[in-house]
Formats: C-alpha cells, structure tokens, sequence
C-alpha cells in the first residue's frame, strides 16, 4: 500500500517544479513522522520558506499542490494545517493522468492483483455468515447470466462485470481494512475503462468464483490465496500481452 509521500510525489512530479516537488515530499515526510493529525499546524508561509530555506514561490507551490490533493489546508495570515485526509480523493487525482496512457493503466491492473490476492487471508479470518451468502448469491446470478442465451453480449458483459466487481468489493470490506477499501474502489473505478481488453465471461469465471468461496468456507487461507491467484491469472496475462504492444 503507497505511503502519502509515495502518493504525493507521484502525483505533482509532472505539474510541479523538481524543487517544490521535493518540498511537498518533505512536508508529507513530516506528516508520517510525526504522526500528525487533522488541524494539526504545520506553519506559516514564512516560517515554512525559513524552516526548508527556500524561496516563498517554491513554497506556495509545494503548498499548493498538497492543498489541490487534500493533504493540507490553509488560510491567509493564519497558516498551513494537515487537511482532514481522504485517500480516495487523493487517489483520483493521482490515478487520473495514470489511465491516459496504456503503461499507466497496466500498473493499476497490477495495484488490483496485489490487492485481491495479499487480502485473501484477512477474508477467511473475518467472513461472517451473511457475507458468504452473498458471495454465494452473485455466484449464482453471474451463473444465471450465462445461461441466458438471449442476452445481447454487449449488455451480458456489462452486467456480468458488475457482477464481479461487487464479489471482489465485498472480499476488500470483509478485510475490515478501511484504506484497503477505499484503494480498491478507486482502482477499480479505473480498471473497469479496460474493460474491453478482456474476453467475453465464460463459465470459467463463475467456478473460479465458486472455488474462492469453497475455500472461505472451509476457512482455509492458504487455498483461498491459492484460488484468488488462479482467478487473477488471465489479468496477468493480458498485462503482458499488452506490454508486447
């Protein structure tokens, strides 16, 4: 999982000079290291350009750039304060200019594999009996999917991707790892513009789906992972098909 620094300097290497670059780095460097909270005073503008002895301009864009990300905030002849963070906010305008280009979007394919699978063990500790029935009901529906033959396959790949998406949400909210959520429905949000990059759905999907939630009832994590990594493997390999291009 990126740390803010990694997320801040990721996303204001491209808008920002090098020097405020590493100055927006350092103030989210401070951030961690502190363990500062929302309100918490970081300082004046002045005290700031003397504290990392650099120009005012140098600083108002460093300043600037965090504010636009929502790492900080700030009011005139008051200060800098650490901002009320929101992760996905943050990850949107990092993931943005990342889909323009196809490297870019290959690496958040890569973000959602880590993802899925690195959770598999927290989903079997903390699944509770609802939860699998739910999985177990979209199962089912994306089964029922494929079975109906007169759907227009435009509209069965829409709605069987839907399908999918919600199963993999529910396994990152069973983790009961918050920030683990809302990465995961940022990068989805993006994963899902590859969409036509991937083969039409086929029963093979539904039993890897089955296999998953097979394993999560027998509270079996090495197996869980096993499966989630097997599921995920046709992701894998359409990144490097893609990266052949």
């Amino acid at each position: 999982m990126p740390e803010l620094s990694t997320i801040a300097t990721n996303a204001v290497v491209s808008t920002s000079s090098p020097q405020s670059s590493k100055i927006a780095e350092q103030i989210c460097n401070r951030i961690q290291k502190e363990k500062l909270t929302p309100g918490s005073f970081l300082g004046t503008v002045e005290s700031l350009t003397d504290q990392y002895s650099v120009s005012r301009s140098v600083i108002r864009e460093a300043v600037g750039t965090l504010r636009g990300l929502g790492i900080v905030t700030g009011r005139p002849k008051v200060g800098i304060s650490v901002a009320q963070g929101d992760i996905g906010s943050i990850l949107q305008k990092v993931l943005i200019p990342q889909v323009s280009q196809q490297k870019g979007w290959m690496e958040i394919a890569r973000f959602r594999v880590v993802i899925e699978i690195g959770s598999m063990p927290l989903v079997v500790e903390n699944i509770q009996p609802h939860q699998l029935e739910h999985l177990q009901k979209l199962v089912s529906e994306q089964s029922e999917l494929l079975e109906d033959q007169k759907l227009n396959p435009e509209f069965l790949l829409q709605e069987f991707a839907k399908k999918d998406m919600l199963f993999h949400e529910i396994l990152l909210t069973v983790a009961d790892q918050n920030l683990i959520s809302q990465f995961h429905q940022v990068v989805v949000k993006y994963f899902q513009q590859g969409i036509q990059h991937f083969p039409p759905p086929t029963n093979l999907f539904v039993e890897d789906h089955q296999q998953i939630v097979d394993a999560i009832k027998a509270r079996d994590p090495i197996l869980a992972v096993e499966r989630m990594t097997r599921h995920l493997q046709p992701v894998l390999t359409m990144i490097s098909s893609l990266r052949e291009y």
